[in-house]
């Protein structure tokens, strides 16, 4: 409730059509206006979800809050750019095409500001209600017996690739859900440094179990092979149930190897990028720079920058180039 009375205050706020608008002019404005937008919101969500999506597989069942929470901040962002700049229209431009293209943007972007909100709201409510009515493993234990119920279905496609894949990957899944509740963290206050620490490597030595199995899977030369994992996995079930740690650290290694995270490393260069890349669509649309001579050139030049920035992990080479773009933009 408070994101729509919000957002309304600011429609109105800005709303304005001069009084010499034609049909046309509005028309063009508003598809100018929705176009833009789209592509400023839904491109970055897309790229942000999608990069995670492939790089990072055992948070492909996270894939709707991937998309999600880069939607809500694009719209945040694009709203409150919108919200606060005042558009001045080129001597070419008609003011009712302009208006028209600021208020469209600026009603889309609301739209989905208050649709994230809500969607926001019921995520927090969803987690609030498994945190108070749920025992500690319990969504281990759901996609664990998930997982091995789906892989017995599916046994005898031991030999295709492509399923032994699939397999592999729900173990992923499965081995990242007993690393994030196995450690126990909302039963441990921070102070209590230590028992977290010991009870987040259990949770790891656990979750190294689950990942072993995919070897398992990926060596499978039968049917029987396959069913020999459900029936440890299915022994997990057993042991998560009945909250028996010590019979589910009983072939647990004792320590274990840190793993690469490639998540943060994509991330590492995907922000950085980013912000560049949006500096450079956005910066040119400010009128203190709009009008001048070398907005076009600063746009292409940090674009160019944040695109280099992604793509080469280089530092020597991403400056020399950006050097070599920038005595060409700005000779």
């Amino acid at each position: 409730m408070p994101a729509v009375i919000i957002v309304a205050a600011v429609v109105l706020a800005r709303f304005h059509v001069p009084s010499n608008a034609t049909a046309e002019s509005l028309f063009t404005g508003c598809v100018y206006g929705i176009a833009a937008t789209g592509a400023l919101i839904l491109t970055p969500s897309t790229v942000v979800g999608l990069t995670t999506y492939f790089l990072v597989p055992s948070l492909r069942r996270l894939f709707e809050s991937l998309l999600f929470y880069p939607l809500f901040g694009s719209a945040l962002l694009v709203f409150l750019f919108l919200a606060v700049t005042k558009w001045e229209p080129d001597p070419d431009t008609p003011a009712a095409t302009v208006d028209a293209a600021s208020t469209s943007a600026l009603i889309i972007s609301g739209v989905l500001v208050i649709a994230t909100s809500i969607l926001a709201a019921r995520n927090w409510l969803t987690n609030y209600f498994d945190t108070r009515l749920c025992h500690p493993y319990d969504h281990i234990v759901l996609f664990l017996l998930g997982t091995a119920a789906s892989i017995s279905r599916e046994r005898h496609r031991w030999y295709d690739d492509s399923r032994v894949t699939n397999w592999r990957a729900w173990l992923e899944i499965v081995a990242v859900q007993v690393e994030r509740d196995g450690s126990l963290s909302r039963r441990i206050g921070s102070e209590e440094g230590s028992a977290c620490t010991e009870l987040r490597e259990e949770a790891q030595r656990v979750a190294a179990v689950i990942r072993n199995h995919k070897r398992a899977l990926a060596k499978a030369h039968s049917a029987h092979d396959v069913d020999t994992v459900v029936v440890s996995l299915m022994q997990g079930v057993q042991a998560f149930c009945a909250g028996d740690r010590t019979a589910l650290l009983a072939n647990a290694p004792e320590e274990v190897a840190p793993r690469n995270n490639r998540f943060a490393v994509a991330t590492v260069r995907l922000v950085p990028a980013a912000i560049l890349i949006s500096a450079g669509l956005l910066l040119p649309l400010l009128p203190a720079v709009a009008h001048s001579e070398l907005a076009s050139n600063l746009r292409w030049y940090l674009i160019a920058t944040g695109t280099l920035m992604f793509i080469t992990t280089r530092q020597d080479l991403t400056t020399k180039i950006s050097e070599a773009v920038a005595k060409v933009l700005f000779k």
